[in-house]
């Protein structure tokens, strides 16, 4: 199965989100000339091209996208091409950083992929360090949703949980959090940074039909590459049933212009939104 191009099919989800924080979040970050600047979980590349690239100024000095999945970096390369872009493996959550990325970067975005780091300090450690004094970060990522309960009741069956091992990984650390935001901020302060912004945003994605958010289901879900491929089937099957079976997801049913039924899902989640610097 080829990950990468389903993602860049069916991520609308993701680029939705980045837009919002892009559109009303970015004017709160100061520019120079020729800054570099890095994108912490770029996947496909479809968010920093489509999203993130036409907002920021034109006369930066390089753009760094990273992912910790080589195909995806692979993806992007092949997909994107630019003299002053460029994408690398790079794990957000490793406890040491390439020598060459310290103190390196003016900015450093992240769109919807903190939510996968177990280890948060090491990862606002990481980008701290790799900060220029005065850099800036503007991170926007899931502090919960109710797909992670879907999650956690599948791995709770017979028939699933060999296969959803490690569900902590999977999971926001912030998902059961009481107090999300004020552990966001103390994990920020704790490493350094000068918090600008730290909130969460409430937010609704609403899927134009089961078949779609099969598909974006199956593009993200981090179990999928460990089912048969005969089986998968059958689990994007149960993972809609549950879906339908939670009270905190809307689903709207609708006659359309062939007199057929329709099902929109509404899903309620929230969004982390930060900006910080590092003093200079």
């Amino acid at each position: 199965m080829d990950r990468a191009s389903l993602y860049s099919r069916y991520n609308g989800l993701q680029k939705t989100d980045a837009s919002f924080v892009v559109d009303n979040y970015l004017r709160l970050v100061k520019w120079r000339s020729d800054e570099v600047v890095l994108d912490v979980g770029s996947g496909d590349g479809d968010v920093l091209f489509d999203v993130l690239l036409p907002e920021i100024p034109h006369d930066f000095a390089k753009l760094v996208g990273t992912d910790v999945s080589e195909e995806m970096v692979d993806f992007a390369r092949s997909r994107y091409k630019s003299d002053k872009i460029d994408f690398v493996a790079l794990d957000i959550s490793s406890a040491s950083i390439l020598p060459e990325f310290h103190d390196f970067f003016d900015h450093i975005f992240s769109f919807y992929c903190l939510h996968w780091v177990v280890e948060q300090r090491q990862a606002m450690k990481n980008m701290f360090d790799m900060l220029k004094p005065g850099g800036e970060i503007l991170v926007t990522f899931l502090a919960s949703n109710p797909i992670y309960d879907v999650y956690e009741r599948m791995a709770k069956s017979n028939k699933w949980c060999s296969y959803m091992t490690n569900l902590k990984r999977y999971i926001s650390p912030y998902h059961h959090s009481e107090n999300p935001e004020t552990e966001l901020e103390d994990i920020l302060k704790k490493e350094g940074f000068l918090i600008r912004v730290c909130r969460m945003e409430d937010r609704t994605y609403t899927f134009p039909s089961f078949s779609v958010m099969a598909k974006s289901a199956e593009a993200v879900n981090p179990f999928i590459k460990k089912i048969p491929e005969n089986e998968i089937g059958n689990y994007i099957e149960d993972y809609l049933n549950e879906v339908k079976n939670l009270e905190t997801i809307t689903i709207e049913t609708t006659n359309n212009d062939n007199n057929n039924n329709e099902e929109k899902i509404h899903v309620p989640y929230k969004l982390f939104v930060a900006v910080a610097s590092k003093p200079v």
